[in-house]
């Protein structure tokens, strides 16, 4: 199956990662030693000695937090929604969502009665990244545009927020979508020198970059991300960088480094427990094992994924582990485990990728972009009323409203139709995607099985042969009759073999290979099989070749078992860009109209015919049948 796994790993960056400091972690502690600090001095200084922590030690946070909290708490104070802000930090770091969701609802509340924007920046952000797995996409979207509108000037929270709707719409598979908003957010990132923020955006672009395997771009990206790891000296940000770094070679198939990237992460993460790149790390393993044929050791990494997973669960993780873990467990002969496996990833998969989310995904965007146009019409109107008169400025207020409310509706129409053209040819690419991924699962079977009856069943026939062969001196006619049987069955073995992959399908082209196949059919068969070639030169991809050749198979093959016919022509023509494939019998035909019903063959090339875009005529009586296929869109003519 084509490799596209790499459900994106974004990590979950928060307001919080704007929290720098200027003094020193022993000045801030020697302070709070001072017995005649006031309290609120006091709850302000376990909050910024709660924040220098962050992100190295996540204890230490949630120790000082807590304390600034339960102050807060006592007195009534003001500094309560950032101890509560902090406090959910805490817990959404160590992967106790529920947690972290409770006390940034809480700040949010109190935020927005003391009407304090720079808490409810944060806490904002911080709620919509415990979204991002549960199937909220929309609110996720939502609250984070809401920070994008008080942020408007803070290039800082800006840059964090953005990254964190590349997130969102990562999860929901809009790609372009996210890579727009991790530019947007490095850049910001870049104005104000958030370094922390860089060591995630800097990562996640290369990743894009190695799936689209523009693979310079992603060695840019990851050489500037090395820069800030050196800089910030953080186990986290050093966790980061090594996967994206394993991802890279892997591509490369560079697997010594692949190897060793990927357990430095693990090593990093673990030395601050940081939960979310363990499980990332251990599904990269097991993944980067299954590929290099080591089963038993790839099962063991996704165990230790399962015990994490099982307490703080997250859907783009688990997608890809159960696919893999459902691989590994089929190549060491556990077919049971591996369907249970299977099943876990199709619903996990299934979820994630549901039209509902991804049309909430989009209409939040749509909506934003709605927003913004409203606020520049607004704009326009006001300059126009400040420069005419109070009575001309509302006939012309009262007719801009009416022709933009048009122009709005119009353009919200347009933008849902196009949504929806997208919506369709994102269904028509996965089913594509599917349809291709099981034909070349087919092909990899014909030649799994092609090179065993070549090289095991026809190797034990020709020592056979020869240990036969050794007795003739004795002129026993059953063993003369035996060897001949044998050099029988070898002919057979190797045109059985031929047949599932042709050799001149795989070194020459598909004329080649249809005018050998058709040959030798007519040799080993009854009825007269021939073959033509009218027109210019065929010239496809090797995709299209194998499946249009699978085409002749099936349908020559149908016509020699179910026909009776004395004569099959088959027949390749390209005409004015149009190639036509027919094959023809003589034979007692069928009835068209039970042809749905007819089994797995015909099928089959139904399917391949709606693969590459063909369309397909079937004719038969009692004098024959002829089947007819015409394809468009895939010449390129010599």
């Amino acid at each position: 199956m084509k490799n596209q796994l790499f459900c994106l790993l974004f990590f979950l960056l928060c307001s919080a990662l704007s929290f720098g400091q200027t003094k020193k972690i022993d000045s801030l502690k020697q302070e709070l030693l001072n017995p005649s600090l006031h309290d609120t001095t006091k709850i302000r200084l376990y909050l910024t000695l709660g924040k220098s922590y962050y992100p190295h030690n996540m204890d230490s946070l949630g120790h000082y937090s807590k304390l600034g909290m339960k102050m807060s708490k006592v007195l009534n104070n003001y500094l309560l929604e950032r101890a509560l802000n902090n406090v959910g930090l805490f817990y959404l770091e160590n992967g106790q969502i529920d947690s972290a969701r409770y006390y940034f609802k809480n700040a949010i509340k109190k935020g927005e009665i003391n009407k304090d924007t720079t808490i409810l920046m944060q806490a904002y952000s911080n709620y919509a990244a415990t979204l991002m797995d549960r199937a909220e996409f929309d609110e996720s979207v939502r609250l984070n545009l809401k920070v994008i509108e008080l942020a408007k000037n803070n290039k800082y929270q800006l840059g964090i927020t953005q990254y964190n709707l590349a997130a969102n719409y990562s999860n929901a598979g809009y790609d372009s979508i996210s890579i727009k908003y991790l530019k947007l957010a490095t850049i910001n990132a870049e104005k104000s020198n958030h370094y922390l923020l860089l060591s995630q955006s800097l990562p996640n672009l290369a990743y894009y970059a190695i799936e689209n395997n523009e693979l310079d771009e992603a060695k840019m990206y990851l050489d500037k991300s090395l820069e800030i790891c050196e800089k910030l000296k953080s186990p986290r940000v050093w966790s980061t960088y090594y996967l994206r770094a394993g991802l890279y070679y892997q591509k490369q198939k560079n697997y010594d480094k692949t190897e060793t990237s990927y357990f430095k992460a693990l090593n990093e993460a673990k030395k601050v427990n940081y939960v979310y790149n363990i499980m990332f790390a251990y599904v990269a393993l097991g993944e980067y094992f299954v590929l290099v044929q080591n089963p038993t050791k790839a099962i063991e990494y996704f165990k230790n994924f399962e015990k994490i997973q099982d307490e703080s669960p997250i859907p783009s993780i688990g997608v890809t582990a159960y696919h893999n873990w459902a691989k590994a467990e089929n190549m060491v002969g556990n077919f049971k485990n591996s369907n249970k496996y299977l099943e876990k990833y199709i619903k996990i998969n299934d979820s994630l990728n549901s039209e509902k989310n991804k049309t909430s995904i989009a209409n939040a965007e749509a909506k934003y972009q709605t927003v913004k146009k409203d606020k520049e019409i607004a704009e326009q109107k006001l300059a126009l009323a400040e420069s005419k008169s109070k009575t001309r400025t509302m006939n012309i207020l009262i007719v801009s409203l009416l022709l933009g409310s048009i122009l709005l509706w119009f353009s919200f129409r347009q933008r849902q139709k196009r949504m929806q053209q997208q919506l369709v040819t994102i269904e028509r690419e996965q089913e594509v995607r599917t349809l291709e991924s099981l034909m070349e699962g087919e092909e990899k079977e014909r030649l799994r099985i092609a090179k065993e009856l070549h090289d095991g069943v026809n190797g034990d026939l020709a020592a056979i042969k020869f240990k036969l062969a050794s007795l003739l001196e004795t002129n026993n006619q059953v063993i003369n009759e035996a060897v001949a049987m044998i050099d029988t069955s070898s002919e057979q073995v190797r045109a059985i073999s031929h047949n599932l992959v042709p050799p001149s399908l795989r070194d020459f082209n598909l004329l080649e290979a249809v005018g050998t196949y058709c040959e030798n059919m007519n040799s080993i068969h009854e009825p007269e099989i021939s073959f033509q070639h009218l027109g210019n030169e065929i010239v496809l991809e090797k995709k299209q070749e194998a499946n249009l050749f699978r085409i002749v198979q099936e349908l020559v093959t149908n016509s020699i078992k179910h026909a009776e016919a004395n004569e099959i022509h088959v027949q390749l023509s390209n005409v004015e860009n149009n190639l036509q494939l027919t094959v023809e019998d003589d034979g007692k035909g069928f009835d068209v109209a039970t042809m749905k019903s007819e089994g797995i063959g015909m099928q089959n090339v139904k399917s391949r015919v709606e693969y590459l875009n063909g369309l397909m005529d079937v004719k038969s009586d009692g004098k024959g049948t002829s089947i007819t296929i015409t394809i468009s869109d895939k010449l390129d003519n010599a």
